[in-house]
């Protein structure tokens, strides 16, 4: 039923729930819709947020566990409401076989807002939004309650003091998809979240309170070194997240403090919100805590069960709750089925990871480049150790991807698919963060290396210089690669390789506007050089810029065609930008030039899943693991698509 267009009815009596008159609709998704709506029964007709869960019946029985259940979550919701952090739950009701909550409208701007990549926060500024979160968190806890969906999109900065408003309660989200099917029975298990938020017991479906902590850990690491988690790797032997060499100025008590919030073992974290915020306050850096001021005016309306969920670029218009459950990709916007959620695309479960060459040992003739973003889809590893590059998903944030990240269906309208395809990051051994290892120019710095006009003792230097930076690249020491890579450019500015190096380093370092300054100058001097070409990509897509990394992906291709690792970015570009059959090209493509690019397969099966079909991504995700046993992002879009199809 269109509820919009009857209540713009001239009818007076055409109010839902007989007193609340939609003024327009605020988000839409399979679970239901999102109204900004007026209360007629009250003084002044305060505004308020209707929210409509739509639950698809077979029978009489199942009509009366959908009643149950929604009761049952509303009181829940109602409890809540008592903290000033948390939206009030005004009213419940049911019409017309269908259920509503009348919700508190939220005035204020989503913590995304702030967390601007490449810009990180002072550490008393992330002090003080631990305390915020860890306080309304607390009460959460107290209540018996886990979250299950802590993420930047479902805190509010409140414009009236500045206090930050935890929203989108995973209670909620469990009754939508349990009255979507409430025939199913009581047993059946959802994975609610966010990809790069959620722990891996909380995709195994099984979230506690300390799976909470992790995701407020994570929103914390975010804003300290300035990087979606979407973009951090886990060590492959502990399953830990690496983020501390992005942050060697934050104190040790404090990042000490972070780690244990992001443990991945849940026995190792806080156990509750409480036990981490008394552990906080203990902390010297405490007393200087420095809250953000509050937005100058409201930034947004929030809809805390309706809005999007994707990791990179989110919608003015929220949508559906992000049920990251059998869906893998929690894409919640107002995205078409054929537009991939940008969270997906980095954030909730589809994160796929696009391919960029790692630094790895290399001579004139082995220089890998190009790095793919955490994109919809994975990209390769950063690291290509023997000429392999080594890949992981990396959260949209993408394809989420959030989201790379993101979310699956492709990354689009919540509930249709479940994307979990994310983007996997470069390898050391290969030019580029993001890809496997290509073969390089054999001479890019001159195209006459007789006309050289640097002396031959200059030459011997330069020569030594570069191979020590290889060297450091290959150890993923970026910074101090970068150090040698500025000095052999100081000795010879017409060095395309040692700029290169640079733009892969900072590629490396999550620091895409320097690497594009870096690969624009390798380009300057060699225009076809197809791993810079294929690293700018990356940078750009780590700008969340798909249609602009897309091109040079295809140059890139063009003067190399069996560039594997460009053909797999190539996909994931398309993914992202909802061309799924071309991005199935690419990537098959991609796999016969390279059978062994995990990253390809398991972007593969993302884009196989929302294309919906299912059984081929099932069999191309298992390929990926079976490539690579211990690729995490692989692992967890696998059990996430086990959950959804019930195997």
């Amino acid at each position: 039923m269109d509820f919009l267009r009857l209540f713009r009815s001239t009818e007076p009596t055409a109010l839902l729930g007989g007193r609340y008159k939609v003024i327009n609709q605020l988000g839409a998704g399979g679970f239901g819709q999102t109204f900004l709506a007026e209360d007629l029964h009250l003084p002044g007709h305060p505004r308020c947020v209707i929210k409509q869960l739509k639950p698809q019946f077979s029978s009489a029985q199942g009509l009366e566990t959908a009643k149950r259940l929604f009761d049952t979550e509303a009181k829940v919701l109602y409890q809540l409401g008592d903290h000033d952090q948390i939206p009030r739950l005004l009213a419940h009701f049911e019409h017309n076989q269908e259920f509503y909550l009348a919700q508190e409208l939220i005035v204020g701007a989503p913590l995304s807002e702030e967390l601007i990549n490449g810009q990180p926060w002072t550490e008393e500024q992330v002090v003080a939004l631990a305390k915020d979160m860890l306080t309304v968190l607390s009460f959460v806890h107290q209540q018996g309650v886990i979250h299950r969906d802590i993420k930047p999109q479902n805190l509010i900065r409140r414009s009236r003091d500045g206090r930050v408003v935890l929203i989108d309660f995973g209670a909620v989200k469990q009754a939508s998809i349990q009255l979507a099917d409430a025939d199913a029975g009581p047993t059946k298990t959802i994975s609610i979240g966010t990809q790069g938020y959620m722990p891996s017991e909380q995709i195994a479906g099984s979230p506690r309170f300390s799976s909470d902590i992790y995701a407020v850990g994570k929103i914390c690491i975010q804003a300290l070194i300035g990087v979606a988690p979407r973009h951090l790797q886990d060590d492959p032997h502990t399953g830990e997240v690496r983020w501390r060499y992005l942050a060697p100025h934050v104190s040790c008590e404090f990042a000490e403090f972070l780690e244990q919030m992001v443990r991945y073992d849940f026995r190792a974290r806080f156990s509750t919100a409480i036990d981490a915020l008394s552990a906080l306050e203990q902390l010297p850096i405490y007393a200087k805590a420095t809250p953000l001021a509050p937005p100058p005016t409201p930034a947004a309306l929030l809809d805390p069960l309706l809005q999007p969920t994707v990791a990179w670029s989110e919608p003015s218009t929220a949508v559906a709750s992000d049920v990251v459950a059998s869906e893998v990709v929690k894409a919640t916007t107002l995205l078409t089925e054929t537009s991939p959620p940008q969270e997906l695309i980095g954030s909730p479960l589809i994160n796929l990871p696009v391919t960029e060459p790692q630094v790895g040992s290399r001579s004139p003739t082995d220089v890998v480049a190009g790095v793919s973003p955490p994109v919809p889809i994975a990209p390769i590893s950063d690291h290509l150790p023997e000429h392999h590059a080594r890949s992981r998903l990396q959260g949209l944030d993408r394809i989420r991807t959030q989201r790379l990240l993101l979310p699956l269906m492709g990354i689009v309208a919540i509930g249709l698919l479940f994307g979990v395809v994310k983007l996997s990051a470069p390898n050391a051994s290969s030019a580029d963060p993001t890809s496997a290892p290509v073969t390089a120019p054999t001479d890019v710095s001159s195209d006459n290396p007789g006309d050289s006009t640097t002396p031959p003792n200059s030459q011997i230097q330069v020569a030594a210089l570069q191979t020590q930076a290889d060297q450091l690249r290959q150890k993923e020491q970026f910074q101090q690669a970068i150090v040698l890579y500025d000095q052999v450019i100081s000795l010879n500015a017409k060095s395309a390789e040692a700029q290169w190096g640079r733009c892969y380093s900072l590629n490396r370092l999550l620091k895409p506007t320097e690497a594009l300054a870096a690969c624009n100058a390798a380009l300057a001097v060699n225009p076809d050089y197809p791993e810079a070409l294929w690293s700018k990509g990356y940078a750009l897509d780590l700008q969340q810029k798909p249609q602009e990394a897309l091109p040079l992906y295809e140059r890139a291709i063009a003067l190399k065609p069996d560039f594997a690792e460009a053909w797999s970015n190539k996909g994931t570009a398309l993914f992202q930008l909802g061309r799924f059959e071309e991005a199935l090209t690419s990537l098959n493509k991609a796999i016969e030039l390279n059978p062994n690019l995990a990253e390809a397969w398991n972007n593969r099966g993302a884009v196989l899943w929302s294309l919906r079909r299912f059984d081929e991504a099932v069999a191309s995700i298992d390929r990926a693991i079976q490539i690579k046993p211990d690729y995490q992002d692989a692992l967890s879009l696998r059990e996430q698509v086990r959950q959804r199809l019930g195997r």
